[in-house]
């Protein structure tokens, strides 16, 4: 499968899973959601908008794990540590948090196919991004990894805009799949809304 040039065997999804969910409470990796746990069914909307090798950055039953190099440094920490695993196998990667129950084919479709080889994510929403894996990336990563090494803070979105990422504009009838889910109250919604949507199916 292609979309725009790009052959999508050429690029890994990560699956952000290492968090400590403690807005949640509990492991959101592990949610149940459609019969399913939260990862699967993000993994399934990634197996189905063309990507095979799919990860998790921690770690995961049923699922290739990317360990973090350096441990407890939140999302960018996944990132660089998965980013660094990949380099070489894979041309780019694309990274999702797990705490996205509304995610789709149609909002990743779209976002593969406007992905031009620079790193990219949408406006407003630094995760999901794509980030193409070579020596540019890579020194941006290494310069993240020192500064999470040394202790500081350093968030997905000051990472992407360091790299020059190219923000891509959200369909507004996809801005709800990219709804995240941290607390229990926005996940007791997430899941009303699906049963709502299924009762007027």
């Amino acid at each position: 499968m292609r979309f725009v040039g790009i052959t999508m065997t050429d690029m890994a999804a990560v699956i952000l899973v290492g968090g400590k969910s403690s807005r949640m409470g509990r492991d959101k990796a592990t949610l149940p959601y459609r019969d399913k746990r939260l990862v699967d069914v993000v993994a399934g909307v990634v197996r189905d908008a063309g990507i095979k090798d799919i990860y998790v950055s921690g770690e995961m039953e049923g699922y290739s794990s990317l360990p973090d190099l350096i441990a407890e440094c939140g999302p960018v920490g996944g990132i660089c540590s998965s980013a660094v695993r990949l380099y070489k196998t894979h041309a780019s990667a694309l990274f999702i948090p797990v705490d996205m129950p509304r995610l789709n084919t149609e909002l990743l479709r779209h976002f593969i196919s406007a992905y031009h080889g620079n790193a990219c994510h949408f406006e407003d929403h630094p995760l999901p991004c794509i980030l193409t894996l070579d020596r540019k990336i890579m020194r941006h990563i290494d310069e993240a990894a020192q500064t999470l090494a040394c202790k500081q803070k350093l968030s997905v979105r000051a990472f992407l805009n360091s790299a020059e990422a190219e923000m891509i504009p959200v369909p507004e009838h996809l801005k709800l799949a990219l709804t995240n889910t941290n607390t229990p109250e926005e996940w007791q919604e997430a899941q009303w809304d699906m049963v709502h949507e299924s009762t007027h199916q």
